[in-house]
């Protein structure tokens, strides 16, 4: 079965620029990237240093969107003036972040409970670039059926398509993803729908396209981030299952490092960039814990880099399938 196009969905922390570069020159199979939100701010210009995550003269590795964050649809109109002077077509808005603070604060997800906000939100970003704006959304903040009151507020703008992670703000990225309420949703809109919400297997994506045939776009984030490997399993499909090289692995893991190096100041950011890689990277090996303690107990990049030798001199490998929807 054909899966569709696959976007690397944002991942505050990440899934930035170099880790976008760097998975590109080890690993295949994603069409996009949704970059992690850049804020709106005040004032009627951006400064350049908040786009270096998005700026197309900079290596990319993955076609990136850049997606924003705010609720001032006049920052909004100022963010996509300096995004389209930096090349890009398309921009989206996040209406999904889950965290508590950016919620209560009515962004992310808690934009979506401010209709009035919203909908001045959607208006803003459709006519600053027709053709060119989507939006990011979860099921609801605290109950589920806040996006299907919704919809018609998203219905009445020419958005290009709209993702939708099948949880709620309160959930975070706990528990179940809600397919029925997803299913309602997609019924509804009235645009090209995006599914987002724990594909961690090609059986993960084989059940979505088999249950919602309309959606031909998948957003995978936290997947890719435990394993890189996952975009091209997910296109070799359940029956050919994609080799996972413990070599190319180990590249990939050495060539990220530098990658950080360079670009970042001193050795505490990029120890803390990897700690929260490894957040993701342990569940998907085995060991994956242990290592994970001792990277987060490492003071100094020679730790990091004894607890991955050490990693990989214990024959390590992948733990055994785990449907994502299942666990």
């Amino acid at each position: 079965m054909n899966p569709g196009s696959l976007i690397l969905a944002p991942l505050r922390g990440v899934t930035v620029r170099t880790f976008r570069e760097v998975w590109a020159r080890h690993f295949s199979g994603l069409d996009a990237a949704v970059s992690p939100f850049v804020p709106l701010v005040a004032g009627d210009r951006v400064k350049p240093g908040l786009l270096a995550d998005v700026d197309p003269a900079l290596p990319q590795g993955i076609p990136v969107v850049p997606q924003v964050i705010g609720r001032d649809p006049q920052l909004l109109r100022v963010m996509i003036a300096a995004l389209k002077n930096k090349g890009h077509a398309r921009v989206d808005l996040n209406a999904g972040c889950p965290w508590p603070m950016v919620v209560r604060k009515g962004r992310g997800a808690g934009l979506m409970a401010r209709e009035d906000d919203f909908r001045r939100m959607l208006e803003a970003g459709c006519e600053a670039l027709p053709g060119g704006f989507s939006v990011k959304v979860r099921l609801g903040v605290d109950t589920p059926d806040l996006l299907l009151r919704r919809m018609p507020v998203i219905n009445a703008v020419p958005l290009c398509e709209v993702a939708i992670h099948a949880r709620t703000a309160r959930q975070m990225y706990e528990g179940p993803v809600d397919l029925g309420r997803f299913a309602e949703a997609c019924e509804a809109c009235i645009h090209p729908v995006v599914y987002n919400g724990d594909i961690r297997a090609p059986a993960d994506l084989t059940r979505l396209q088999t249950r919602f045939p309309r959606v031909t776009r998948w957003m995978i984030g936290r997947g890719v981030a435990a394993d890189p490997f996952l975009p091209e399993r997910l296109r070799a499909g359940s029956g050919a299952e994609a080799p996972r090289d413990l070599a190319r692995f180990r590249a990939y893991l050495d060539d990220l490092l530098e990658a950080n190096r360079a670009v970042l100041f001193g050795e505490r950011p990029v120890l803390g960039r990897f700690k929260e890689l490894w957040y993701y990277l342990s569940q998907s090996l085995t060991d994956g814990p242990q290592t994970l303690k001792r990277i987060q107990h490492s003071a100094t990049l020679d730790d990091y880099r004894r607890a991955v030798d050490a990693w990989f001199a214990r024959a390590p490998g992948w733990i055994p399938e785990r449907n994502g929807m299942e666990s």
